[in-house]
């Protein structure tokens, strides 16, 4: 099959057929097909797994304060010290980005559903179940320090099926985005959110893989001889959530951001390529599968790429800068959200590139985890909590409250900062091992401690507070009604009804002619009012 960039230009797009495995009841969320259906799914079950990894952070701040009440033994403190990391990366981030994308990439590109669909289904339910095994297993004593073998060898097949299940998911998106473009929607002219989805995506489609591989080596190694090979070996799956990759894992927020800044800034980007390079670099330097040796973390080109990983952050936190500043800026949560992220994800870039330097010595400190908390509780939730708000609309065919998303960017953006910069500084203040219970080496140590706790409550406050808003909006009981296009967006999500009809369109799309149709049509009508205007003085005696 060849994918050609320019595709034959129409007047408008013929109406869309229906998408087949519409839901038409309660029950039929088990069978359905419909990428809208699959794409709420995925939200719901990322949201409260991130509430379980909220949660067991908190659990793990209360412990660390050292003033006596334990919550753990050690070898269930190196287990949830694990899970919630884990949970964080292949629960809550990928999945939900993912889940976006099945909802929002086909109506972005103006297909009637996703290619693929019932795959796209499958894999849905291959996370869930592997989600629910991974906890499971963690719960009987699995894990890299688990004292049950059975558990352990469950906990390798459950993160087998989850890694798996990310790479049908992603053939379903990146398919839809290289092969189901609407007439006239070049790959230049993609929206910078499906743009981002496809060149985060198509890096994760390399890398996924390579952790799949090492993932059953384990399996193979532990089933027949009971060991795991001792700590060490978590190396050979933690450095996908570690420098490098962990930029990788945020793309899909930067796209986020990308998309609701200059909407809500009434603004546009000075190059809508400007906006597709700097997501493109980002994906480019957050492919880390060679990093997983320990030796390669002290080559050049590890620290190269850790360094260099800081220029394509800078530049979207510039690119959108600059939008917002020759734009109207007006306190919105989405936008506040989206803001928020791309400040996290500078934070992040900034801490990884620290990381990288291997005369530092930071690697397994308190500035490892900082830089984790950074980039995931801070861009990658702050970036989901931005597209709930922004797409709520298309999604439940409501606007979310104001009230609760500021709540919800305060809970997010601080807690985040709180918990990443006091861990940032642990790091450098001490040689306080990743999983250590406490830093009290130092007088500020139990500060530290203290405040790291708090930022973490901050973020589970959020967590819970976004989960029920969610929850109470799937049951009809939040939110407003909204407009089919209650932000003046660009893109051709809101060019249909709010939620999408059966098959996604129910009439023809407007033709596109660049990044912007909707603001194309919207010129091309003011266009014909001033030509009337002019034709009807001229006619005049």
């Amino acid at each position: 099959m060849t994918v050609t960039e320019a595709r034959p230009a129409a007047g408008a797009a013929d109406p869309q057929p229906a998408a087949p495995g519409t839901r038409a009841g309660g029950a039929s969320w088990l069978s359905t097909s419909d990428h809208k259906d699959i794409g709420r799914l995925y939200l719901l079950t990322a949201l409260v797994f991130l509430v379980v990894s909220a949660v067991g952070f908190v659990a793990l701040g209360v412990e660390r304060l050292g003033d006596g009440l334990q919550v753990f033994d050690a070898e269930a403190f190196t287990q949830v010290s694990a899970l919630v990391r884990e949970a964080a990366v292949l629960l809550f981030v990928v999945p939900f980005f993912l889940g976006l994308a099945t909802y929002l990439v086909p109506l972005q590109v103006g297909a009637p559903d996703i290619a693929f669909a019932r795959g796209s289904a499958t894999a849905y339910w291959a996370y869930l179940f592997g989600g629910v095994t991974l906890l499971a297993a963690y719960a009987a004593r699995g894990g890299f320090e688990g004292s049950s073998n059975i558990a352990t060898d469950l906990y390798l097949l459950s993160m087998i099926v989850l890694t798996l299940a990310t790479v049908v998911a992603l053939v379903s998106v990146l398919t839809t985005v290289l092969t189901l473009r609407v007439p006239g929607m070049t790959m230049l002219r993609t929206p910078l959110f499906s743009w981002s989805v496809l060149v985060g995506g198509g890096v994760m489609l390399l890398t996924a893989p390579v952790l799949t591989a090492r993932l059953i080596e384990l399996f193979i190694a532990h089933h027949f001889s009971g060991e795991l090979g001792g700590p060490g070996n978590y190396r050979l799956i933690s450095w996908f959530w570690s420098v490098p990759t962990a930029t990788l894992l945020v793309v899909p927020a930067a796209g986020v951001a990308a998309e609701v800044v200059p909407v809500l800034t009434r603004s546009r980007l000075r190059h809508h390529h400007a906006g597709m390079v700097v997501l493109g670099a980002l994906a480019l330097f957050g492919f880390g599968a060679w990093a997983q040796v320990e030796d390669r973390l002290d080559d050049l080109l590890y620290v190269a790429v850790g360094l260099a990983a800081v220029l394509p952050a800078l530049a979207l936190l510039g690119v959108l800068g600059d939008a917002a500043r020759r734009g109207r800026v007006v306190r919105q949560a989405p936008l506040l959200m989206a803001l928020g992220a791309v400040v996290h994800l500078v934070l992040g870039a900034l801490a990884g590139a620290v990381l990288a330097i291997p005369a530092l010595d930071l690697r397994g400190t308190a500035w490892e985890a900082g830089q984790f908390e950074a980039l995931i509780f801070g861009a990658g939730v702050l970036g989901a909590y931005a597209a709930l708000w922004y797409w709520a609309p298309k999604l439940w065919g409501v606007q979310l409250g104001g009230g609760s998303g500021t709540a919800a960017f305060f809970f997010g953006f601080w807690g985040a900062a709180l918990l990443a910069v006091s861990d940032l500084a642990s790091g450098l203040l001490s040689d306080q091992a990743l999983l250590a219970t406490a830093f009290r080496g130092e007088s500020l140590g139990p500060v530290l401690n203290g405040a790291a706790a708090v930022g973490a409550a901050m973020v589970a406050l959020g967590a819970v507070l976004v989960t029920g808003v969610i929850m109470a909006r799937s049951a009809r009981l939040e939110g407003r009604r909204a407009d089919d296009d209650p932000w003046g967006g660009n893109t051709l999500e809101w060019a249909t009804a709010s939620p999408p009809p059966p098959g996604n369109f129910a009439g023809p799309l407007p033709l596109v002619r660049s990044p912007y149709p909707l603001v194309d049509v919207g010129a091309d009508d003011d266009l014909g009012h001033d030509a009337a205007a002019t034709h009807l003085a001229g006619s005049r005696p």
